[in-house]
Order: structure tokens, then C-alpha cells, then sequence
């Protein structure tokens, strides 16, 4: 998606930079004719491209305009190159800013991207090339100038006085309108302009949108929650818009032909195959206390009615506590007391635990649920081997989906339509799945094919329809992220890069 033309850009020159003549060498200028070469003005084009991506330019245009001496500008353009390699190919801010993100980090060999891009015919493609290629970064970027263009023009924002339902008069309904209308939603028409103040049916139906495309319940009532949304500023969409186009420049360029993306706070898994997607699935993630973290790993097998080995944390916070107010709790949750006997786990009498006296250290003791309709795992889990014991799964408590915000987890993905998706992964090959599904034992059944997973915290994205969709920060991980994206003085250099 070029938003630039190389020739269009040529007049950028002179309120850009102001160099000698000429230079060096003939890579940037002309030394014969003093002009300017294409490879520079791709140069220039390029550093308007990056900031059209939410990327830092002022500093490259500022570092152009230091030079003083002939030397000078051969090595400011090479260095701006090298910054712009660096910032398309792995983003401006590293990746340990945000303590969820367990992504491995990307291997840039600079040398190897500067000799191939300045090989290549043109300048601004090779390095456009560099950014990534997703249909929903490019929607992104283009919602990205879209939010910048309502700089200026922003209403008045409103104060909470009261929760508004359709039917009700009240003076701030016309500043509900004049907000829904700055953001590009339908809520002015004839009716309105006669009756201003009134929330009438037709800005009912612009809200209930207006929710939707924020994450929350479309019941047209005008709360906290939604007037949150409604008073944020086009500044914060655009921080918004910037930190999750930040975050797309850290994941891998290629996905594969068939891969799911996760959103984690979005609450959705995607199904993609052919780059294309296939099928969508609502979801549940880790509630904030206990975060699902963002990482890729590969779904290599189903399980039908899997048992549940009870992680250590849930154990101690969350089981032990049930066990002692209910002695009958892991009779009635199918849940089988192991020990740690010669090197083997071995199942013993639930009684026969002092769960009073269990502590954090004792990792000879675990539970294991059975399969079952109380099993946490639901029927289908997928196998991706990961270092978070974190996997995509049914759940028994499929009435949670019915929530706006879904962050009820203890860090697993509970997946809507498991079954159905269990079923598109297997390719076909559903014979024994299906007959799986009809008996209670536990059955593991190797995809045709692995199938890559990536867990993703995207807040924002464009839905089947081309609609922005803007979530909360649900772990409060894009804070600090945008923060140093506004800090001029800090956000210069991804200093985790690794140069190979």
C-alpha cells in the first residue's frame, strides 16, 4: 500500500534537507549534475512512508539536515538508510517492553538487507518490502491516516451525568451525535435536526455499532463504559492505531498458507488458509492476573476428551482452597489425587493428601481431572508444545461467551465452535475424529499437517466487513509501549536488535 510517489516527493527536497551540490559519490547525487539521484528521492519517499506508519521520521530528517560538509551527506543518507532498514524490518522499539511478549527475537542482517536493497531497481519498493505484508497491517495503516486526518476538527467531549436509553431527552444526546458523527457513524439525520436532544431509534442503532466496534454489550445504553470510548480522543486512537502496527513489525513476515491468529485481547481466533481467512471463532483469554502471553508455536495434535493435569499455580490459589471449604469437591469435579512414586505418578486416595499442610514445594502431589462434562479442558484440546502450558481448548462454561469482554482464563485460549474448527484443521481427514467424538477415552490424533498458532496482543483491526475494531488494554501492555513510542528521546533505536 504506497501512499507515496517518488516524483511527487521531489519538491520535499528542499523544505527537507539543505545539502552542498554535490557529494561524494554518485549513490545519493550526481556529482556531474548536482541533482539528485532516484535512489535519493526513493530515500526521501521512504522517510514519508515510515511516518504514514506510525514510524519516527523527524530524526531522520533532522540528522539530513546536520550536514555541513561534503563527507557528511554520503553519510547521513547512509545512515538514515540503515535506521529505516532497521525500523521496517523489526520495528523502533524493542520487544522487551512488553513482558508478555515471548516472541524469539528477529535476527536483522544489515549488511546483507543494505547490499540487497540498494541492488534492487528501485529504492522506496525494496525498502517498502521490509514492512509487513498482512491484510490487516495494510488496513491498519490506511485506518492509521484515516484517525490522523480527524486531528482538528474533534468536538467537545462529554462528562457522565446520567446512563442514556432510546427514548430519553437530554441536552448532552446532541454531543453524542456530533462525536458518533466526527468518528464517520450515521447519527445525524432529518429527525435529529429537528430533534436534537432526543435518542431516537436511528442514533440507537449508530450506538449499538459504536459498541460493537469497541468491544462492548450492544444494548444502546449510554454508560461509563461507552462514553469512555466515545471521549477518546483522535490522539489516543492514533497512539492506538501506532502501537499495534509497532507490534505487527516485531512478528514474523511469513505466516504460512494455513495458520491461526489469535487475537488476545480482541477475543477472536482466526483461521487462515491460503492467506485468506477462512473461518472466525470467538474466544476467552487470561483475566489480568494471570495473562496469556503473546508467542507462536505450532498445533501438531487433537485431544478428544482429554484429562486435565492441574497446573501448580491453579492448585495452590485456586483448588486448594475449594478442597478444604468441600471435602466432596474432587469427587464431584471427577479429580484424582497422583503421587511422584519411584520416578512414576501413581494415583492415591484423595484423602490420603493433607491439603491443609500442601505447600508450593511439594511437587510430588498433583490433580488430574478426568474426562468428562466438568472437565476444564471441554472435549477438544489442541496440542501446541510450548514452554507457558498455554493451548487452545473447549470449555464446559460455554456460557461465558455470551460476555462482551472475555478475560476469564487462568492463560489458555478457550475457543467457541471448537469442534468445528477441530474439524477444518484435520483437513478431510475427520473419519477417526468423528468416531473419537462418540466414545468417552481420551484419543490423540496427529494433524495432517501442523498447523501454526500465533498469540497476539492486537487491539485493533478490521473485521470481514473493513470495520475498525478498537479493544481495552486488558493487561495495560500498550502503556509503556506508547509511552516510548511519544518519547522522542527514547524511541531513536531498538536497542535489542541482533546483528548478525
Amino acid at each position: 500500500m504506497r501512499q507515496v510517489s517518488l516524483r511527487s516527493l521531489a519538491v520535499i527536497l528542499i523544505s527537507l534537507i539543505s545539502l552542498p551540490l554535490f557529494a561524494a559519490n554518485d549513490r545519493w547525487y550526481n556529482s556531474e549534475t548536482g541533482q539528485v539521484t532516484e535512489r535519493a528521492l526513493g530515500l526521501y519517499a521512504a522517510i514519508v512512508l515510515a511516518d504514514q506508519h506510525g514510524l519516527e521520521s523527524d530524526d531522520l530528517k533532522v540528522r539530513l539536515q546536520q550536514t555541513q560538509t561534503v563527507n557528511d551527506v554520503d553519510k547521513a543518507h547512509n545512515e538514515v538508510l540503515d535506521s529505516l532498514i532497521r525500523r521496517f524490518s523489526v520495528g523502533q522499539v524493542p520487544t522487551s517492553i512488553d513482558p508478555l511478549w515471548h516472541y524469539p527475537e528477529k535476527l536483522l542482517d544489515l549488511d546483507a538487507v543494505r547490499r540487497s536493497v540498494l541492488a534492487a531497481p528501485a529504492l522506496l519498493p525494496a525498502l517498502e518490502s521490509l514492512l509487513p505484508q498482512h491484510p490487516d497491517y495494510l488496513g491498519l495503516v490506511q485506518a492509521y491516516a484515516d484517525k490522523r486526518a480527524l486531528i482538528g476538527s474533534e468536538p467537545p467531549q462529554l462528562t457522565f451525568s446520567a446512563y442514556f436509553k432510546p427514548g430519553d431527552m437530554h441536552a448532552d444526546i446532541e454531543l453524542v451525535r456530533e462525536r458518533l458523527d466526527w468518528l464517520g457513524y450515521e447519527a445525524s439525520d432529518e429527525v435529529s435536526d429537528l430533534a436534537p436532544r432526543l435518542y431516537d431509534e436511528q442514533l440507537a442503532a449508530q450506538v449499538r455499532l459504536f459498541q460493537a466496534d469497541h468491544g462492548l454489550e450492544t444494548d444502546a445504553v449510554i454508560g461509563p463504559d461507552t462514553l469512555g470510548w466515545l471521549n477518546y480522543s483522535a490522539t489516543d486512537r492514533i497512539e492506538l492505531l501506532a502501537a499495534v502496527l509497532e507490534r505487527w513489525r516485531w512478528l514474523p513476515r511469513d505466516f504460512g498458507e494455513r495458520y491461526l491468529l489469535v487475537s488476545i485481547p480482541g477475543f477472536e481466533v482466526r483461521y487462515f488458509n491460503q492467506g485468506k481467512l477462512a473461518e472466525r471463532h470467538i474466544s476467552i483469554s487470561g483475566r489480568p492476573a494471570r495473562p496469556t502471553r503473546s508467542f507462536q508455536a505450532r498445533v501438531e495434535q487433537l485431544v478428544v476428551n482429554p484429562n486435565w493435569t492441574v497446573p501448580r499455580r491453579i492448585l495452590m490459589r485456586d483448588l486448594v482452597p475449594k478442597i478444604l471449604a468441600n471435602p466432596q469437591y474432587l469427587a464431584t469435579q471427577g479429580m484424582q489425587a497422583e503421587r511422584l512414586i519411584a520416578g512414576r505418578w501413581q494415583p492415591v486416595s484423595n484423602d490420603s493428601v493433607e491439603w491443609s499442610m500442601l505447600d508450593w514445594g511439594d511437587t510430588d502431589v498433583r490433580l488430574v481431572q478426568a474426562p468428562g462434562s466438568s472437565n476444564a479442558l471441554g472435549q477438544i484440546k489442541f496440542h501446541m508444545p510450548n514452554s507457558h502450558a498455554i493451548y487452545l481448548h473447549d470449555t464446559p462454561s460455554k456460557e461465558l461467551f455470551a460476555d462482551a469482554s472475555r478475560a476469564f482464563s487462568s492463560g489458555c485460549i478457550r475457543v467457541e465452535g471448537v469442534i468445528d474448527l477441530a474439524r477444518t484443521l484435520m483437513s478431510g481427514n475427520t473419519e477417526k475424529f468423528e468416531a473419537s467424538l462418540l466414545q468417552p477415552e481420551t484419543r490423540w490424533l496427529r494433524l495432517p499437517q501442523s498447523v501454526p498458532v500465533f498469540l497476539v496482543y492486537n487491539r485493533a483491526w478490521l473485521d470481514a466487513e473493513g470495520r475498525l475494531q478498537l479493544r481495552d488494554d486488558i493487561y495495560k501492555a500498550d502503556r509503556d509501549l506508547i509511552a516510548l513510542m511519544e518519547n522522542s528521546e527514547s524511541k531513536l533505536k531498538n536497542t535489542q536488535l541482533v546483528l548478525r
